[in-house]
């Protein structure tokens, strides 16, 4: 299994200083995998990285849907409905309370 360039430390170097696990994800500003037995068990990242990442694959996913819908939009054989058409109701006959709240 290739590992890229990723630290690497044992169950056990976690269990004696799970501390000194994070201060080295941190210097090395990389995750480091965590293996049990010869096979990858997880990987450590600080707070900061986590969250980061988090981040990055929301941004990610954000401009997928805008990739996908300015494909759509150029898409000229879609047929559009009315909010009448698609859920039955005329919005001219609905009666708004005073005390609807819009916002």
């Amino acid at each position: 299994m290739k590992t890229l360039d990723v630290p690497f430390k044992s169950i056990s170097d976690v269990k004696k200083s799970p501390m000194a696990i994070f201060k080295e994800a941190e210097e090395r500003r990389n995750g480091v995998y965590i293996f049990n037995r010869d096979k990858v068990a997880g990987v450590v990242l600080t707070q900061e990285q986590y969250e980061n990442m988090n981040n990055e694959i929301e941004a990610l996913y954000d401009r997928i849907d805008e990739l996908i819908v300015k494909e759509r939009l150029k898409d000229t054989n879609v047929k559009t409905y009315s909010v009448e058409e698609a859920t039955g109701i005329n919005l001219d006959d609905i009666e708004l309370d005073e005390n609807d709240d819009w916002e």
